[in-house]
């Protein structure tokens, strides 16, 4: 169980140090890549394919971005609340690193949050030096609202298969799970 955070903003230095750091393992990993270059598989070139086919039915995407319009939140920061809400309070890092963005842009991400009065800072109890954000009351509250659209589209979208393709579904998603978290390498 975590201890209770203050609230206390990051110095200066802090924030710099992380940037530098941060910049300079993004640059090794990108050039990790491009000395790697293109290693597709024709299984990850399909699923790539479909992903972005799914990703053309704006309709499933429409109850999110609804909420985005209506509550003028960028579609990052109803990523955002979403982590905070089915994490609870977790350091700004990690915060970045769910929702796929850098240290430097959460900072913005969490100001603006912030200043919308749904989530604020404090410090970690086990490490002083570490951010945390956590969700206000009215942070809970917009939360609860992506928990309700997220499920309204995903039970559309179930909609569109038979019972048996769901379960198939289910099944193979979890046998990843179990993989990923075993570190068993792929068959």
């Amino acid at each position: 169980m975590r201890r209770p955070t203050s609230i206390t903003s990051p110095s200066e230095s802090d924030v710099r140090s992380e940037g530098k750091d941060e910049a300079v393992e993004e640059k090794a990993a990108m050039e990790r890549l491009l000395q790697e270059g293109d290693q597709s598989t024709p299984d990850s070139r399909r699923f790539m394919g479909l992903i972005r086919e799914l990703a053309h039915f704006r309709s499933l995407r429409d109850p999110l971005a609804s909420l985005c319009d209506d509550m003028r939140l960028t579609p990052t920061q109803v990523h955002a609340l979403g982590w905070l809400g089915m994490d609870g309070p977790i350091q700004v890092g990690v915060l970045a690193q769910r929702i796929g963005i850098t240290k430097k842009t959460i900072t913005g991400v969490v100001d603006r949050l912030e200043d919308m009065g749904m989530v604020e800072r404090g410090r970690d109890a086990e490490d002083r030096r570490a951010v945390t954000a956590k969700l206000t009351e009215r942070g809970c509250e917009i939360y609860r609202v992506i928990q309700l659209m997220t499920d309204a589209g995903i039970r559309r979208l179930m909609g569109l298969l038979p019972e048996d393709d769901r379960e198939a579904l289910f099944g193979i998603i979890e046998r990843m799970l179990a993989r990923m978290k075993a570190g068993a390498p792929p068959r």
